[in-house]
Order: C-alpha cells, then structure tokens, then sequence
C-alpha cells in the first residue's frame, strides 16, 4: 500500500523536555532522524507537522518531506494533524499514519503494517501492538495496555492491568502471568476525515481518567484496529534517559 502520507507532529516546547526535536541522535537532530526512518517506508510523502522555524531549519532539503506550521497552542499531536489537514487541503479520504516526533527508532515496517491493517479493515482507526511477556510493564502505569476481540477490534485501552487476573494477581506473590496481555504502540492510521472528526469532538470521561487520546474515539462509538507486531519497536524519547540510551543503542549498532 503506497496511498498513504506520513504525518509526523513535533512540538519544540515539550513540558517534560524542551527542544526535543533538536536535541542530538546519532549525530542526527531528532526530528530528521524520524522523517528519515519514515522514508524508509512505502508511503508516498512525509510531512512533519512543526511549531517553531528552528525545527524547520533542519528539515530543509529532504526530499519527500514536506513542512507544514502548525500552531504553538495545540493541545496534542492529533490537533496538529488537524491543523495540516485543513492548511494543505488534504483528501478526506487520504490515509495518514501519525509517526510520533520522539521516535527516532520507529521501524518502517511498523508504518506499512498499520497502513495496511486500516486498508484490510473498515475500522475507523489502525494501531498496533506487541506481547508483554514480564510482570512490571503489566503493572506499569507508563505502559498502556490493550484488549481486543476475535476480529481484533480494540475493546479497551489501559494504564491498568487488563485483563486483570483475579485469581493470580490476588495471590501474596505472582511469579508469572498466565494470560495474553499485550503493550500498545502509539502508531495510528485513519483516514484524514477522521482526524478531522475527532479533533472537534469535546474530550471524554475515560479519555481525560487514563489520559488516553484514543478512548475518546472509541468513547464517541469509533472503531480501531489492533495488529500485532512480530518485533516489538524500540524506545521513544521521553526523557533524557531514554536519549542516552538510544545513542548507546546507535553506537553499538
């Protein structure tokens, strides 16, 4: 499936940390670096959608990237995607997959696999996912859990363990999980209608308790999509840890 663009939004005032498309991976400014493994994929375009001309700067000359503006005051990335939609009069019927900006590491083949899972659905959304196979992501609030059904429609996005194990996790110690439980990747895919939709529908009770984007979709009677992802991705880039630890992952690679 090569009908389908690549949106990547990337705020330069990040709360948690400021500059984050800047700041330097492998030698490379981080928000380049994710519209160059973006490239890597089939899709026919990549716009970065970008709040600051600073960023702008060094997203100057790739070809197949295209820039696009956006303001300083969306309140997340799907807003921004909004924002593009209506500045470059996109199709409504386009596909977009939202590449998150602090994914230096995103693997190509994760792109083609979302765009292709809405393609061979008629859910109104595509993300993916991948098997949790120790007990502390289980556990973790920073973790987001999904469930979903026999057709592999979502049921439930969590920071909560779900499904919880009643009769397991009641115990004085666990020592292994005896149920599917699976890690959501923050990739999605929708058609540019959608995005449209969604960024005028007023947030949502479940959205605003897990702090969830995708719940207020699914709230508002919104289908998604879960594939599994055979290769779980690497880490994203929220804090300066993690951009220490995906310059040594580059370094010995």
């Amino acid at each position: 499936m090569k009908d389908y663009i690549v949106a990547i939004p990337s705020r330069f005032a990040s709360t948690r940390f400021p500059g984050k498309p800047l700041v330097m991976v492998g030698g490379i400014p981080m928000v380049k670096r994710v519209c160059m493994q973006a490239l890597k994929s089939d899709a026919k375009k990549v716009v970065a959608c970008i709040d600051d001309e600073r960023v702008q700067g060094v997203l100057e000359g790739i070809d197949k990237v295209e820039v696009c503006m956006t303001s300083k005051d969306c309140n997340c990335g799907t807003d921004r995607l909004a924002q593009m939609i209506e500045k470059l009069n996109i199709s409504p019927e386009t596909v977009i997959v939202n590449v998150q900006g602090d994914e230096p590491l995103i693997d190509p083949e994760h792109i083609e696999q979302v765009a292709a899972l809405l393609e061979s659905t008629n859910a109104d959304m595509a993300t993916l996912c991948f098997k949790i196979d120790n007990l502390k992501d289980v556990f973790d609030p920073n973790c987001v859990k999904v469930v979903f059904d026999k057709d592999n429609k979502a049921l439930y996005f969590s920071r909560a363990p779900i499904p919880y194990e009643r009769d397991n996790f009641k115990a004085e110690v666990v020592e292994d999980l005896e149920f599917l439980h699976y890690h959501h990747v923050g990739i999605y895919a929708y058609k540019a209608k959608t995005v449209l939709e969604y960024s005028k529908m007023p947030q949502t009770m479940l959205e605003k308790a897990e702090s969830l984007e995708q719940l207020r979709l699914m709230e508002n009677g919104k289908t998604i999509a879960v594939g599994v992802c055979a290769n779980p991705p690497q880490t994203g880039v929220d804090t300066q840890e993690d951009l220490d630890r995906v310059n040594a992952y580059l370094a010995s690679h």
